[in-house]
């Protein structure tokens, strides 16, 4: 099984797991939710109702499929189901995006 070098579970050990069929496939073990460090530096995102995790992760990161990090630092059941007026902590790495509109009139 390759892992892309870029990948979250580039790393990590490889097993076999059956299917239901019986068909024997190799797989990464699941990670379990840990409390981010408490020197972790956060920011702290309002969901609006046009907002999915793609879309947070893209204005904070500048990659939607980056959207992995901000699960990572809550614990949500549901990652790519948010709710708006949920709060999110997204994990600081720069500044955040931001997106700048021009009137024209």
């Amino acid at each position: 099984m390759t892992v892309p070098i870029t990948s979250r579970y580039r790393g990590l050990d490889v097993y076999a797991a059956a299917d239901a069929t019986g068909t024997v496939h190799p797989t990464v073990a699941i990670r379990r939710y840990a409390p981010p460090p408490a020197a972790l530096v956060t920011y702290q995102h309002l969901v609006t109702g046009l907002d999915g995790i793609e879309d947070v992760a893209w204005r904070f990161f500048q990659d939607s499929e980056a959207w992995w990090r901000i699960a990572d630092t809550n614990p949500l059941a549901f990652p790519l189901d948010l709710r708006p007026g949920q709060v999110v902590s997204v994990p600081a790495t720069g500044q955040p995006g931001r997106i700048s509109r021009e009137r024209v009139f």
